[in-house]
């Protein structure tokens, strides 16, 4: 009888055992994926993939709401110089990084900063992240050549991918405003305001950086946001040299396309975000090689700001030092 009891017991603890673990790895589905599967006794009877594969998961479904819509953004509309606003003064910023614009700049629109002197500089951009991996894979190719770059980041982008965002920022690149929803509508004053707005202060409260750079999203001057960064004193950075890498061409066209326009001062326009990249990034080592045989040297967007507002302050101390004649000639 008792012998009848012990196996009886031991049965029920085997079945409560298989019952508690099976209810826990449904707990643990609800953050990572459990794959329950027939197994020998004396083995684990659930295999559960790691973390990792579960925000991989995550991200693409992300992805997958975040695309940006395919079509032919990048023409020039009204690419004629905005007025200058010099109202307003940049706050001090004494816990994060601020990156702000040199008065000449200040609510104007740039394409191209060309430098006098013997130094070919050239900008890199990288639009519409954070991103995964390609945000990634960019930054591994920019440090592996000690390069810093412009990032143009999208609000909802920064919101679903803070940590790649804050690592951008640890590895000391430029980081510059491209609206929330990156949409190319017409927006009213209000909207414009919240879409520069909103993305300002998700930066900031996820990297601790301020920034007074903006790139409208497709280049578009007349759809409000642009309106609102120079009423805001932000200097509006488009492009001058455009590979077109958000049409689908293989990585040697994109080389070519760079190379080709290729002067100083030019700001190059390339994409980390809003969509596959892959080219660009297959083609982004090869540009770098390419642009160095040539003599250039990269610098960030606050860099070719600061370096061209000098030169400007130093012709007009050169200009104003040159002597007054007594009498005009005949």
């Amino acid at each position: 009888m008792f012998k009848k009891v012990l196996v009886f017991v031991t049965l029920v603890a085997a079945v409560c055992s298989f019952a508690i673990g099976l209810n826990l790895s449904v707990k643990e589905g609800s953050r990572e994926t459990v794959v329950i599967s027939a197994v020998a006794p004396g083995r684990l009877p659930i295999t559960q993939q790691q973390n990792l594969d579960s925000e991989v998961v995550r991200q693409q479904k992300v992805i997958q709401n975040l695309q940006f819509p395919i079509v032919q953004p990048h023409v020039q509309v009204g690419a004629e110089s905005l007025p200058s606003y010099n109202e307003g003064k940049y706050p001090a910023d004494e816990e994060g990084k601020i990156f702000t614009v040199p008065t000449q700049f200040q609510g104007k629109m740039l394409e191209k900063m060309p430098i006098l002197g013997e130094k070919k500089l050239i900008a890199l951009t990288f639009d519409d992240g954070p991103w995964p991996k390609t945000t990634l894979q960019v930054l591994e190719i920019l440090k592996k050549n000690n390069i810093k770059a412009t990032f143009f980041w999208v609000g909802r982008c920064v919101k679903y991918f803070p940590q790649i965002a804050q690592q951008v920022v640890n590895e000391g690149h430029a980081i510059a405003n491209h609206t929330w929803s990156h949409s190319y509508r017409k927006m009213n004053p209000s909207q414009a305001a919240k879409e520069i707005e909103d993305t300002a202060e998700l930066i900031y409260k996820t990297t601790g950086v301020k920034t007074f750079l903006f790139r409208p999203p497709g280049g578009l001057l007349n759809n409000g946001p642009a309106d609102y960064a120079k009423e805001k004193n932000y200097a509006i950075v488009k492009w001058s040299n455009d590979p077109m890498d958000y049409r689908p061409l293989p990585a040697y066209q994109l080389v070519k396309n760079v190379l080709r326009k290729a002067k100083s001062g030019d700001i190059v326009l390339l994409h980390d975000g809003g969509g596959n990249h892959s080219a660009t990034v297959k083609a982004l080592p090869e540009i770098i090689d390419k642009l160095k045989q040539q003599g250039f040297e990269f610098v960030t967007i606050p860099d070719l700001l600061e370096m061209k507002a000098q030169e400007m302050n130093e012709g007009e101390s050169q200009l104003k030092l040159l002597p007054v004649p007594n009498s005009l000639p005949d």
